[in-house]
């Protein structure tokens, strides 16, 4: 974590549903993801992004590992960085967070 000189920017996917404007303040939502790592040397890696059930982002022929082969996923960080930071004190709540290898589903 914060290695910065190991980290390269696999790019963006944004999602459709703008849960973070005021009309969605208060609202609880289904937020589902899947990972799959490449292949050591391969850009086969996938990430999408599901909310109350429907697919919202996705992204694939990524490249997670580079040639690293040795182990998968180790930690999971759940964070929201704003790069001058929030404009206001804002607090977000989880509920019901699991870790699965198969979808759980909304």
């Amino acid at each position: 974590y914060n290695d910065f000189p190991h980290m390269r920017w696999l790019g963006a996917a944004l999602s459709n549903t703008p849960i973070f404007d005021s009309s969605h303040v208060g609202s609880w939502y289904c937020i589902e993801t899947h990972v799959r790592l490449n292949d050591a040397g391969q850009s086969n890696g996938v990430f999408e992004m599901w909310i109350n059930g429907a697919l919202e982002a996705r992204k694939a022929s990524l490249n997670w590992l580079g040639n690293y082969s040795a182990y998968g996923l180790n930690s999971l960080f759940i964070e929201n960085y704003w790069n001058a930071g929030s404009p206001a004190a804002q607090d977000r709540f989880m509920d019901r967070l699991v870790v699965s290898t198969q979808p759980i589903g909304c």
